[in-house]
């Protein structure tokens, strides 16, 4: 091979991007023909590809003809034990056929857009995904790449895709409602991302059951933790501290009921004497703690069952591409100590 020859091979689909003022998953799809891509941005690729004389190499060329038996994981929060269990699910199906690419975007639809390239450049065959992104744009780039995807925990606006998930209406329709069967009326609320359809589902539970038994959400009651332990523990302290205290409180998620157990602790509030709580997801290490905290239980790890097997159909042609499964999986309500009964 001759200097210039080693020179050029050296180019990357990154500078082709640069040259061109494209994402290189557009790059990507210019030059293995995935649609859709505009006839000005194929012209830009094309003239900055020829200008670098970019030529892919032998590995890229065999992935774009072979399968890469690579399926992306991308969830919200990676240090999170409900999506670490949902991950072992998926691997326990997949394994044998499949390696993993596990990713987190912290809840950043920007960090997804980001992963959501990476995994296109590195050719996976299918991605399972815990969106953190209402907008579908990204999605929709994957989808005209061929890659076969899954959504789990969240739906994504404007795009028809398999789906598993949680009942996350119901689910905290019921904790609210047991709240109020023993007597509570000063329900406050610390919500997860509302950019995201669990948050929005499980608010939307919440509100219901207020509304079905004629109760007033009081604005101040309504915390935005953003699925964060950290945002939980301050947005709870800040709410004691103004001295307006409900009298039970429901978590969204169970990283924002650790968060809130610490903050009550820390300000020498007590559960349920204090103040009772409910939690949408198991804390870690529930069985050891007191008082136990009533919860909505969840099976990360059948959904990830569950969506292994729906990818793997997908990629071995067991289920049409048309022929979307929207998978809902039942809650367990667990009772534990953590409601003071006011009747």
């Amino acid at each position: 091979m001759g200097y210039m020859e080693g020179i050029m091979s050296k180019i990357t689909i990154k500078e082709v991007a640069k040259r061109a003022n494209v994402s290189t998953a557009t790059v990507s799809r210019v030059l293995n023909n995935n649609y859709p891509v505009s006839d000005e941005a194929r012209k830009e690729v094309l003239k900055a590809a020829s200008e670098l004389n970019y030529k892919p190499n032998g590995v890229a060329r065999s992935l774009k003809k072979n399968k890469t038996n690579l399926i992306g994981i991308i969830v919200a929060d990676i240090s999170n034990p409900f999506f670490m269990s949902v991950a072992r699910g998926v691997e326990s199906v997949v394994s044998e056929e499949y390696n993993l690419i596990l990713s987190s975007t912290d809840e950043s639809p920007d960090k997804e857009v980001k992963l959501l390239n990476m995994m296109l450049e590195k050719k996976v065959d299918g991605i399972v995904i815990a969106s953190s992104n209402i907008d579908s744009s990204a999605i929709k780039s994957i989808i005209a790449s061929g890659i076969k995807l899954v959504l789990i925990d969240r739906k994504v606006d404007d795009v028809t895709l398999d789906y598993i998930a949680n009942d996350n209406f119901n689910g905290s329709f019921l904790l609210t409602e047991s709240l109020i069967k023993k007597g509570h009326k000063d329900i406050a609320i610390v919500n997860g991302c509302l950019n995201v359809t669990t948050a929005i589902e499980r608010f939307n539970g919440y509100r219901a059951a207020m509304n079905k038994y004629g109760l007033k959400i009081d604005k101040d009651f309504i915390l935005q933790g953003n699925y964060s332990a950290s945002i939980a523990f301050v947005e709870t302290r800040n709410l004691i501290r103004k001295g307006k205290l409900p009298t039970a409180l429901l978590s969204a998620n169970n990283s924002m009921t650790e968060g809130i157990m610490k903050a009550l602790k820390s300000e020498k509030v007590r559960i349920p004497e204090d103040i009772s709580l409910v939690s949408f997801g198991e804390i870690t290490n529930q069985e050891f703690i007191e008082p136990k905290i009533t919860c909505i239980k969840q099976n990360p790890f059948l959904m990830g069952q569950k969506a292994g097997e729906v990818i793997l159909d997908k990629l071995n042609g067991k289920s049409k591409e048309d022929n979307f499964k929207e998978v809902v999986l039942i809650n367990e309500f667990c009772e534990g100590n953590s409601i003071k009964s006011l009747i």
